[in-house]
């Protein structure tokens, strides 16, 4: 398991799953408009299968409407609430978005939440990227709302993110930009070592166990999110135990692009790095001493990608739950009204 955590926030396989979201989500809950209702979208479990599956969201409209849609991508052991919840004096991510004109879809992804929980053995390797697909196209098509989005783009945090490269790269008409949050190609090898102790099986978890779901399913460990996704100073300590106590289960077999396929990507790209994320940063790994450093050691692996990389002061791993996350959502609303058009 160590070397698939590992390899999953280097943006290659299932790591970068443990970051970002946090218990079941209702319409409307944080995202802060009346134009909220709860979706669900036919999903197959492996490209060309049946739609058997579901995959559940919050959409999100301006009023006025939109034409353009953001598919927002939780992490690991977390679901679509993610982005619906405040961790600071200030809108949500969601909230932000809607409120500068965009649709946006906030979804549970396979194993987690209001979706689907196939057994481990059902799960393929691309199953959450071929259902992360299917979700666009509905977008795409109008059999999500009714209406046929001329743009879409795609925010993930942590191995969200991850699975957003991926299917970017396999399919690279998927997305018009695509924004990586909680994700690096230089991950830090060693915190994902100590990590990997921080994990179990969802169905030895206490809050967990009564879904009694099989062995594929994993978890944090009681009490061990706030070292390993937080910087405590730049936290409320109530965001932190309300995390804690939603935790969901999740479950990662996927095969993913290495990062040197990066360079297959051409939409534009933002990168979005907590200073102090423990599972990124440090030596010899991803470069927060600034934001010009980040974006010089990431623009290596993205060399034909128009990218931006920023650096968020005072934040951990999961950016949208820290008191800086009003700052950074709007700086992330930025960079889409400046490079989707």
């Amino acid at each position: 398991m160590t070397a698939k955590w590992r390899a999953g926030v280097a943006g290659t396989s299932m790591i970068a799953a443990l970051t970002a979201g946090t218990g079941p989500a209702t319409a409307g809950s944080g995202a802060g408009s009346p134009g909220c209702e709860q979706v669900s979208v036919a999903v197959p479990l492996t490209a060309g299968g049946p739609l058997d599956q579901r995959v559940a969201g919050t959409l999100c409209r301006p009023r006025g409407g939109a034409q353009a849609i953001q598919i927002l991508v939780p992490g690991g052991t977390y679901d679509r609430s993610y982005w619906l919840r405040r961790g600071g004096n200030g809108p949500s991510f969601a909230e932000t978005m809607v409120r500068g004109g965009y649709a946006v879809l906030a979804i549970d992804r396979l194993g987690s939440g209001r979706s689907s929980w196939p057994a481990g053995t059902a799960m393929r390797p691309d199953s959450h990227q071929a259902s992360l697909r299917q979700v666009v196209l509905a977008a795409r098509q109008g059999t999500l709302d009714g209406q046929r989005y001329r743009r879409v783009v795609a925010v993930g945090n942590s191995v969200g993110s991850t699975i957003i490269r991926g299917v970017q790269i396999r399919h690279p008409d998927a997305l018009d930009g695509i924004i990586l949050t909680g994700e690096s190609s230089t991950p830090n090898e060693r915190a994902f070592e100590e990590f990997a102790g921080a994990i179990h099986p969802a169905a030895q978890d206490p809050r967990l166990a009564s879904r009694k779901l099989d062995e594929a399913y994993y978890t944090t460990r009681p009490g061990t999110r706030a070292d390993w996704f937080y910087h405590r100073p730049g936290a409320r300590a109530a965001v932190i135990s309300r995390d804690e106590a939603t935790k969901e289960p999740d479950t990662f077999l996927e095969s993913l692009p290495p990062v040197t396929d990066n360079r297959l990507i051409r939409v534009p790209t933002m990168i979005m790095v907590g200073q102090y994320d423990r599972l990124l940063c440090g030596e010899g790994a991803t470069d927060c001493t600034s934001t010009a450093a980040l974006q010089a050691q990431q623009k290596r692996w993205y060399p034909d990608t128009p990218l931006e990389a920023t650096l968020i002061p005072g934040t951990g791993h999961v950016l949208t739950l820290h008191r800086t996350a009003p700052a950074s959502s709007a700086q992330a609303l930025d960079w889409v009204r400046r490079n989707v058009r």
